[in-house]
């Protein structure tokens, strides 16, 4: 595929930051996008050191007065990778932070997502990329509250990827696993800002913590996610889903969201957790 304008949200680091400057290595242009402008200056800082040319700048998913510059962009893709995490029981975390949490990684992924594709349906061609989670397909205890946003994600990629087929856009869904970007731990650490001896489940809070080490032990690098980027990208026929890294993910997915009844795989969930 021939050089393409690719817009990529919540860029400042992680895997966005490691995808972003492959793909302008590999030249594409690309403008990198943070929710700040003091991250889109740090991170400017890095394209300068790394020799890159990349564009980048604000653009918070959350205020649509920031919308316009990716408009501008014409963007052929859109990689919607910014997204918060909140973590948690379901039962009683509070409500204004499971807003908080959906606004960012639901409501302003679609808002800035149906900006762009006025363009895209207008060219009738456009790629758009979600970065949803394998916690999109299968639930640890006590991260529902994140894993409901990229539950909803998954639907939302499921309906664009139909309704836009036929106006040459093509709609991907890229499913990280466990990645070392200090995302994870970030957001285990948010339920300890109010989740204490007065809530109703806090003697489950040793039961917690076997649950956050699934999620923290055993990460790949940031890098593990880019061949799953470029290929959403790059190809003639892009996937309809990305497990990544394939392994030990995708076969691993396929097994428990396929093959097993729900007890089945709740019950698995505990014994690897060591909870049982």
């Amino acid at each position: 595929m021939n050089n393409q304008n690719i817009l990529i949200t919540g860029a400042r680091q992680g895997i966005a930051r490691e995808y972003a400057f492959t793909l302008a290595k590999r030249g594409h242009t690309v403008f990198a996008t943070t929710k700040t402008d003091e991250q889109a200056e740090a991170l400017r800082e890095e394209v300068h050191a790394n020799n890159l040319t990349i564009r980048v700048e604000r653009l918070d998913i959350c205020n649509a007065d920031d919308y316009q510059k990716g408009i501008d962009f014409t963007p052929d893709v859109l990689i919607n990778n910014a997204a918060i995490g909140e973590s948690g029981p379901v039962a009683e975390v509070p409500m204004e932070r499971l807003r908080a949490n959906m606004e960012t990684n639901v409501y302003g992924t679609l808002a800035l997502t149906q900006a762009i594709i006025e363009n895209m349906i207008a060219r009738q061609s456009g790629r758009i990329i979600i970065i949803s989670s394998l916690a999109g397909r299968m639930v640890v205890p006590y991260v529902g509250p994140y894993a409901m946003t990229k539950f909803a994600l998954e639907g939302a990629g499921d309906a664009l990827r139909q309704e836009l087929k036929h106006h040459g856009i093509a709609v991907s869904l890229v499913e990280p696993g466990a990645i070392d970007t200090g995302f994870n731990e970030r957001m285990i650490a948010t339920k300890y800002e109010w989740f204490d001896d007065e809530n109703l489940l806090f003697e489950d809070a040793d039961r917690m913590h076997p649950y956050e080490r699934l999620l923290t032990q055993n990460q790949h690098p940031p890098e593990s996610v880019t061949p799953a980027i470029l290929h959403a990208v790059e190809s003639n026929r892009p996937k309809t889903r990305y497990v990544t890294p394939f392994w030990p993910y995708a076969p691993l997915t396929w097994f428990a969201t396929k093959l097993l009844p729900d007890r089945v795989r709740d019950w698995l969930t505990r014994k690897v957790a060591n909870t049982d």
